[in-house]
């Protein structure tokens, strides 16, 4: 099989969800900006929602969502900004999409309102995610299939992207896009370690079923490395799971709690009310780390607040070693260093965003991005990159979206939930007819 898209997406989970929707909204309102409606593909290796079901390891499905709900694949409703006139019919159809729309349809709207609109569990969010896909129709397709290479391709109509995608029932299916956005959290990062002690040490992307290797009614010790909400999941779920267990978090640097002000959750949903691209780029990494990396929830933490069996403890695990059956955790302060022995160590230090798109792009494709764009292409390390308003791969064409990575150049809403509709706007602009001084045509910021 052989076809081509106007977007290609891989994954299909609450980034790929929100865009899929707009698509929908676009293609029945008709204003996209071709000779066709708008045509979207997204290709899932596993299920839509995968990971936030439980089956994919890095959550159970029964840890509450750290925002909420309300904030949902159209949130923040205000495509008026980016579409004029045309935003408001727009949000109209996305309402159809709400989190409240899915509680009618599904009957539990009334229910969750009278208990006062409580937390919901990773495992509620995806399946309103996969009832949301399921109704966005019109322009798309979701097809089972693991991704196996993407690169630039020449075609007669130009430069497009190409996915070499394998089935379920493996035939091999070859895709074409004008544009292509990747998403997911990439790979878990690798702590330094024995070998010997790797049996020891459970990812951030393993099943929650990988720390029953510990006796549940048994005291041990288990030390959880890292600082964000990762970490904070991880001690929740644990303290449910293993009661007896002692928790010892190793932070770099003691654990704050998110900032949630009214200002800070404007900056999510709209980074332009405080024109997030002209300040200090230190402002907004320490901005970014303060209420998003390295920061526990409230209301997890709460959970813990009054927990004798947790402990804290600042600095730098250096490395992991073995010590019969146990792991020894060497820890680095600034002014001394110590070493603890644990009957497990769970790694919640986070993903590597790039590691995707190291696995996925053919080796060519990334001499070619690097030929053009220069040193902001750099997947080998740890860099955030340059990403233009589309959220996109500044200076590159074709347009490579890769929302995950786009959070310091275009805000932080972008890397995780915090502003999916307006993600999904940015992502799909470049396709639609604006109205200008002159009738509509499509134009691109």
């Amino acid at each position: 099989m052989s076809r081509s898209w106007d977007l290609l997406v891989v994954g299909a989970g609450a980034k790929a969800t929100a865009v899929a929707a707009k698509v929908h909204a676009i293609n029945r309102l008709g204003l996209w900006g071709g000779d066709e409606p708008l045509s979207l593909l997204i290709v899932e290796a596993v299920q839509p929602a995968a990971s936030w079901s439980g089956i994919c390891g890095m959550t159970s499905g029964d840890e509450e969502l750290a925002i909420t709900p309300h904030k949902d694949i159209g949130f923040p409703y205000e495509s008026h900004r980016m579409f004029g006139d045309d935003g408001a019919r727009i949000d109209a159809v996305l309402s159809d999409f709400s989190w409240q729309r899915h509680l009618i349809d599904t009957g539990g709207y009334a229910r969750w309102l009278n208990a006062e609109s409580p937390p919901i569990t990773h495992r509620d969010y995806g399946r309103y995610l996969e009832w949301a896909l399921a109704r966005a129709t019109d322009g798309v397709e979701l097809r089972p299939g693991t991704v196996d290479e993407v690169r630039l391709e020449t075609t007669d109509d130009g430069e497009r992207w190409r996915l070499d995608v394998t089935t379920p029932d493996g035939a091999v299916e070859r895709h074409r896009g004008n544009a292509l956005m990747l998403t997911g959290p990439g790979g878990a990062r690798v702590l330094p370690h024995d070998p010997e002690v790797a049996d020891r040490i459970v990812g951030c992307d393993a099943p929650r079923g990988a720390f029953d290797r510990l006796p549940r009614d048994v005291p041990s010790e288990i030390a959880i490395v890292g600082g964000g909400e990762s970490a904070i999941a991880t001690m929740v779920y644990l303290r449910r799971a293993h009661p007896e267990a002692r928790l010892t978090v190793h932070t770099p640097e003691p654990p704050l709690s998110r900032g949630e002000s009214f200002l800070e959750n404007r900056v999510y949903s709209d980074p332009d009310s405080i024109g997030w691209e002209q300040l200090d780029e230190e402002y907004r990494r320490r901005f970014i780390h303060h209420t998003d990396r390295g920061v526990f929830g409230p209301a997890a933490l709460a959970k813990l607040a009054h927990d004798p069996q947790c402990a804290f403890v600042a600095g730098r695990v250096a490395a992991i070693r073995a010590s019969g059956a146990r792991a020894r955790v060497e820890h680095e302060q600034p002014t001394a260093a110590s070493e603890r022995e644990y009957d497990l160590v769970s790694n919640c230090t986070g993903f590597d965003l790039w590691s995707a798109v190291r696995r996925l792009i053919a080796d060519e494709t990334h001499t070619v991005i690097a030929t053009r764009i220069g040193d902001d292409w750099d997947p080998t390390g740890d860099a955030w990159g340059r990403f233009g308003r589309g959220l996109d791969v500044a200076g590159l064409t074709p347009p490579l979206h890769i929302p995950g990575l786009a959070a310091l150049s275009q805000g932080p809403g972008f890397a995780n939930l915090g502003c999916l509709g307006l993600l999904a706007n940015r992502v799909v602009q470049r396709f639609v007819l604006q109205p200008t001084a002159n009738g509509r045509e499509r134009t691109v910021a």
